[in-house]
C-alpha cells in the first residue's frame, strides 16, 4: 500500500474534487468520486492493495472481518452492496439515457453517497484509529 502521506494527498484531492462536483451539480462525477473514495477507504481499512480485488470482493472481506470480530450486526454491508449496484446503474444509464437525464437522476444518490462516506469513515475509525493517518476526513463544508 502507498505510504500514508502520499495516500493522504490523493484522498484529499479526490475529496475536494467530489465536493466541487457536487457544488457544481455534476452529480455523476461526485457519485463516482465518492465510490472511488469508499473503495480506497475499504482498501486502507483491510490493508488490501491488490488491484485485482473488486469492490464487491472488498465488501465481502469487510463482512468477513466483522464476523471474525463477532460483531452481531453487519453494519454498512448491505449499504455498500446497494451503493455498488447504484454505481452500476448510473454507468449503464449514461449510455441508455445520456448525461443530462442521468445526472439529474443522480442528484439524490450523490448526496446520499456523501453522507454515507462520512458515516463510514467515522464507523471504521472505531475499529482502526490509524485510518485518519490515510487522510480520510470528508465533511460537508
Amino acid at each position: 500500500m502507498k505510504e500514508k502521506s502520499d495516500y493522504g494527498l490523493v484522498v484529499a484531492d479526490n475529496e475536494t474534487a467530489a465536493r466541487v462536483a457536487l457544488d457544481k451539480g455534476n452529480y455523476i462525477s461526485a457519485f463516482l468520486l465518492i465510490h472511488v473514495l469508499v473503495e480506497s477507504l475499504l482498501r486502507a481499512f483491510l490493508r488490501n492493495d491488490n488491484e485485482s480485488h473488486s469492490f464487491a470482493s472488498l465488501v465481502s472481506q469487510y463482512d468477513q472481518y466483522l464476523r471474525q470480530e463477532d460483531y452481531p450486526v453487519p453494519t454498512f454491508v448491505d449499504e455498500l452492496k446497494e451503493f455498488n449496484r447504484r454505481r452500476n446503474r448510473i454507468v449503464h444509464q449514461l449510455w441508455r439515457k445520456g448525461y443530462t437525464l442521468t445526472n439529474k437522476w443522480a442528484k439524490s444518490p450523490a448526496n446520499a453517497a456523501v453522507a454515507m462516506y462520512g458515516l463510514f469513515i467515522e464507523w471504521l475509525t472505531t475499529f482502526d484509529d490509524e485510518l485518519g493517518e490515510f487522510g480520510f476526513r470528508f465533511d460537508e463544508k
